[in-house]
């Protein structure tokens, strides 16, 4: 990964861990009924942009539009199409179009996407996003962030922790809303100019600020837990009560979601690095959303997996096991006018689910042995004019550094059987 452009580049000694990690998630996900939906890379920037606001107030709006990787030309105009910066927007659109009463959808994501970093500049992450669309049930909250919790234990990190919080309803938090603008406005004095402007348009939001004094401040702030309403807190405590039997968890009041669409259970993943707590993931319920931007209501809850941080933290612990090695055959010839016939064994093996590795180059025999054990072969075989007059070729075998010669039309059979002397099957 290329974190100076932020743009990753994945090579082959990384590549087979990335499948790995995929391969595991999606084997958990097929057996919770979720079926993988792709999305496109290019997006349309209106439909982006008004999914992100459709619940903030205007300079939040803002905020919140300036990390839209834009796909703007250079003269300013601005452009019809943005770089993926979230999947949730663009499965609700699509669930609207097939969505009927009654129904519920389980879909999930994976891939790249994009958002303004450090110094505005374009920053590429990898997600797993998890939907649950068309239920408003408590259960539904459940199996969504039970499934959370099971697809980090799977992928070895058992120690993964669960904490909740609850953002309350359209009926219960203005109150806290008020409360804390007028806390916000007492102390503004002892809060730095960021953590003030953010908190102010977004009562929810994770400023991200590491001032010890403005967390200080903060912490002594109302807490939205203490302004539920009946239902509300009801719900929030049929979750606690279910999770307790299913999961760790702690409930923190301070737990904050910067996109301001959930409502009611908001969660994280959260994992030890280094001694630090490390957030890997969450979600919430955002039953809202849909009827502002699709206007159709469909109650709905997901998480997302950053998937970067999962793969780096699986890598220093050392949670990638090696799959084992295919066999394979090394296969070289003399001469040029035996090239047809290196590509014909060459087809026969693949037919037989057999890897081969072809030398591309007219070498020595001694130069194609050591080519042949770079590329960590087991077989060797070589193509010769006057070997091929007689019916045979040269099989060497690399690891027991013994050669014999074979016929022409028993060659699948030698390397069977010479794969099955090597426990190879």
């Amino acid at each position: 990964m290329n974190r100076v452009i932020g743009i990753h580049q994945f090579k082959p000694d990384k590549v087979w861990k990335w499948k790995l990690l995929e391969q595991k998630m999606a084997q958990v996900l097929s057996l919770h009924d979720y079926q993988e939906i792709r999305l496109s890379v290019l997006q349309d920037y209106t439909e982006i942009v008004e999914g992100i606001t459709a619940l903030m107030h205007e300079d939040e709006a803002t905020q919140a539009t300036e990390g839209i990787v834009s796909l703007s030309p250079s003269d300013g105009n601005l452009s019809l199409l943005t770089l993926r910066p979230e999947g949730t927007i663009s499965v609700l659109h699509y669930t609207a179009q097939i969505v009927k009463d009654s129904d519920v959808h389980r879909f999930y994501y994976i891939g790249p996407m994009f958002r303004k970093g450090k110094e505005s500049l374009p920053s590429e992450f990898h997600q797993l996003g998890v939907e649950l669309l068309g239920s408003a049930a408590v259960v539904s909250e459940n199996e969504v962030i039970s499934l959370g919790v099971k697809i980090c234990q799977q992928l070895g990190l058992r120690d993964v922790k669960l904490q909740l919080n609850s953002f309350g309803c359209q009926d219960c938090r203005p109150h806290f809303f008020e409360d804390l603008h007028s806390f916000l406005k007492e102390h503004e004095s002892e809060l730095c100019a960021d953590c003030f402007r953010k908190l102010s348009t977004n009562p929810f939001a994770d400023t991200g600020c590491t001032n010890s004094k403005c967390k200080a401040v903060y912490q002594e702030g109302p807490m939205v837990l203490d302004y539920l309403c009946q239902s509300c807190r009801r719900n929030f405590s049929k979750v606690k009560k279910i999770q307790a039997n299913l999961a760790q968890y702690i409930v923190n009041p301070k737990l904050f979601k910067n996109f301001a669409y959930y409502n009611e259970t908001v969660f994280d993943f959260v994992i030890k690095v280094n001694g630090q707590e490390q957030v890997i993931g969450g979600g919430g319920r955002y039953d809202y959303l849909s009827r502002m931007i699709t206007g159709k209501n469909i109650p709905a809850v997901g998480f997302y997996l950053n998937i970067d941080s999962i793969f780096e933290t699986m890598e220093r612990r050392g949670l990638f096991m090696s799959p084992d090695k295919d066999f394979s055959v090394f296969i070289s010839t003399q001469s040029e006018d035996l090239d047809m016939m290196l590509l014909q064994i060459a087809q026969e093996l693949h037919d037989n689910n057999i890897k081969t590795v072809l030398s591309t180059d007219k070498h020595s025999i001694t130069d194609d042995i050591a080519l042949a054990q770079k590329a960590q072969c087991e077989l060797m075989l070589v193509i010769r004019d006057e070997n091929v007059r007689e019916g045979k070729l040269l099989m060497r075998d690399l690891i027991k550094e013994h050669q014999d010669y074979i016929k022409l039309d028993g060659i699948i059979d030698a390397i069977l059987l010479a794969r099955k002397s090597l426990n190879k099957e």
